[in-house]
């Protein structure tokens, strides 16, 4: 089962996990972090932001970890421009690609062969104005669909453009930004998704079942078409 080669060419992985842990999982979860990881944990005041990070990037340790057949603490990585990780090592082990997200307590961890990819999630809070937000941040026609939805689906709705945006943006290694404008479309996908100047692309997007708390969205580098496959994780 170990090995970069478990994951399919034109398939993206998916790895869904919950952040609610107990102090006790949470701590045994903290000796795999590495001393950059250390470092940024304590620059968060919040203890439950702490929480959730720990166990975010402790559980992507041992997912990547379980592929490279490597204890999570060896997992070596770099890191681009803009932080984007990727992993360091043999030509085998640099082609597999993968991406972080998490939001509220719900973590996901994206795995690809050979295409960079991104992955979103954000959780449907519902303090947020998606109408105003939306005008503010992205195009004309995508801001007036959010605005013409029924007000019970206006959050879900800029999420789902927002999410698909922030992973095209994620599996370039872009910073966020850039991809504010970024024309997603407002139809179901999966659908391909140029990129402006500055931001390559094009992307393959496709929106990822996330449960009633959640939307998501997938993005892997370049048109070809792509399945998502969903695996528990721990």
């Amino acid at each position: 089962m170990n090995g970069a080669g478990d994951v399919m060419e034109d398939v993206v992985e998916v790895r869904p996990f919950r952040l609610d842990l107990p102090p006790p999982e949470v701590e045994s979860l903290a000796g795999l972090l590495d001393v950059r990881e250390r470092a940024r944990l304590e620059t968060l005041r919040s203890a439950e932001h702490r929480r959730r990070f720990t166990v975010a990037h402790a559980r992507t340790r041992q997912v990547l970890g379980e592929r490279l057949d490597l204890p999570p603490v060896r997992v070596p990585f770099h890191f681009g421009p803009h932080g984007k990780p990727g992993l360091d090592g043999d030509a085998e082990t640099r082609r597999l690609r993968f991406s972080l997200t998490h939001s509220g307590e719900l973590a996901v961890v994206a795995l690809s062969l050979g295409r960079e990819v991104g992955v979103d999630v954000e959780h449907l809070d519902p303090s947020r104005d998606p109408v105003r937000f939306a005008a503010r941040w992205f195009p004309p026609d995508e801001s007036a669909w959010v605005a013409g939805l029924a007000a019970p689906d206006r959050l879900c709705g800029c999420l789902r453009l927002w999410t698909r945006k922030e992973a095209c943006v994620k599996a370039t290694g872009g910073r966020l930004v850039q991809g504010l404008a970024l024309p997603v479309g407002t139809a179901p996908h999966p659908r391909a998704v140029e990129g402006p100047p500055g931001l390559p692309g094009p992307w393959t997007v496709m929106d990822l079942p996330a449960g009633p708390a959640h939307v998501g969205a997938v993005a892997l580098e370049g048109a070809r078409p792509f399945r998502l496959l969903e695996r528990p994780t721990g």
